[in-house]
C-alpha cells in the first residue's frame, strides 16, 4: 500500500492523463480551522480563472479501504468537474454584495488557533474565542459548503463590519435555527461530544453543523435559563455543539476542565475543536464569562 506521500505523487503524475493533457497540476498544503493542515490539489487551465481545491486526504481514505488507484483518479476528476460547473457562478456572485448578502453568515471559532488567519479578515473577539464571517458557496444532501470573508471582500463590497455582523446574524439564525437537546435524546453526542452521567443539555443548530456558533443568538441562553430556572455552565464539546449543565448538578465545577481538555485530546478532530475553556451563565446579570480555572 502506498505511503500519503507516495499517493499524492501518483495522483499528481497521473490525474491529468487522458483527460487534461496541457493543464498544470499543483498540491500545496492549506490551512483549515485551527491552523489543521491539508493537501490540496489544484488544476490549472489557461481558459479558466479558477481552480477548485481538491483535498486528497479524503481520497486517501478510500484507497485504504480498498479502492484502486483508477477508481480513485476517476473520482477525483468527476468531483473537479462538478466543482467547477459551481465556481464561476461564485465568482460572479463574489463581486457583487447584493448577490451575497444572504448568503452571508457567522461561525465561532478558537481564537488562538486561528489567530494567523484572522490578520486578513473580518472577526469579533469574544474571550479566547473569535466570531468570523462566511458565505455559503453550495447546499446539498451531503453538506454545505462556505468560504471565508476576507478584508477583500469587505473592501469590495464598500461596508463595514458592523453593517456585516447585522446581515450575518440575521441571515444565519434563519438559515441555521437552533435547538436544545437533552443529552439522552442527542444521537450524535457519543461521536464528539464529552460524555458524563450529569442532566446536560446540547445546543446546536438543526444541522448540527457549526452549531457551536448558536452561543451567540439572541436570547437563546437567557431563554434557557429562564426555563432552567437556574444559572449553568457551558462546555465547548466542539465547534458543532456545546453542553448546557444546570449549576445544581455539579456543585463543584473544577473537574469540567478536564473533561473539556481530555475530550479535546482524546474525542473531538483538532480541526473541530472549540476550547478548552469553561464558561459560565449568570441568570440574573444575563451574561456568559469564562469560569476561573483554580491551580492545585
Amino acid at each position: 500500500m502506498l505511503s500519503f506521500e507516495e499517493f499524492q505523487n501518483y495522483i499528481e503524475e497521473h490525474i491529468l492523463e487522458g483527460w487534461k493533457e496541457n493543464a498544470d497540476v499543483q498540491i500545496q498544503e492549506t490551512t483549515k480551522n485551527n491552523g489543521v493542515t491539508y493537501q490540496g490539489m489544484y488544476i490549472r487551465e489557461d481558459e479558466e480563472n479558477v481552480s477548485p481545491c481538491m483535498y486528497l486526504e479524503e481520497f486517501y481514505k478510500d484507497y485504504q479501504k480498498g479502492e484502486d488507484m483508477e477508481k480513485v483518479l476517476s473520482r477525483i476528476r468527476q468531483e473537479y468537474e462538478w466543482a467547477m460547473e459551481r465556481s464561476s457562478f461564485y465568482e460572479m456572485d463574489v463581486l457583487h454584495y447584493e448577490r451575497m448578502r444572504d448568503k452571508i453568515i457567522f461561525r465561532l471559532v478558537n481564537y488562538e488557533k486561528n489567530r494567523e488567519l484572522l490578520t486578513d479578515c473580518p472577526f469579533i473577539r469574544m474571550y479566547d474565542l473569535a466570531l468570523t464571517f462566511r458565505w455559503i458557496a453550495h447546499t446539498d444532501s451531503i453538506g454545505i459548503s462556505t468560504a471565508l470573508i476576507t478584508n477583500r471582500e469587505l473592501t469590495l463590497w464598500n461596508i463595514s463590519r458592523d453593517e456585516l455582523l447585522l446581515v450575518a446574524e440575521r441571515n444565519t439564525r434563519r438559515l441555521f435555527p437552533p435547538q436544545i437537546l437533552h443529552m439522552n435524546s442527542y444521537l450524535k453526542y457519543s461521536e464528539g461530544s464529552i460524555r458524563a452521567g450529569a442532566n446536560m443539555y446540547v445546543l446546536t443548530n438543526e444541522q448540527q453543523i457549526n452549531g457551536a456558533t448558536v452561543l451567540v443568538y439572541d436570547g437563546i441562553l437567557k431563554n434557557f435559563a429562564d426555563r432552567l430556572g437556574e444559572d449553568f455552565y457551558v462546555l465547548p464539546s466542539s465547534i458543532h455543539e456545546v453542553l448546557l449543565l444546570p449549576v445544581s448538578q455539579m456543585p463543584n465545577p473544577d473537574c469540567l476542565f478536564s473533561m473539556v481538555t481530555d475530550a479535546n485530546h482524546v474525542i473531538v478532530s483538532p480541526v473541530d475543536i472549540l476550547s478548552d475553556s469553561v464558561y459560565y451563565y449568570n441568570r440574573r446579570d444575563h451574561r456568559l464569562t469564562p469560569l476561573d480555572r483554580r491551580e492545585g
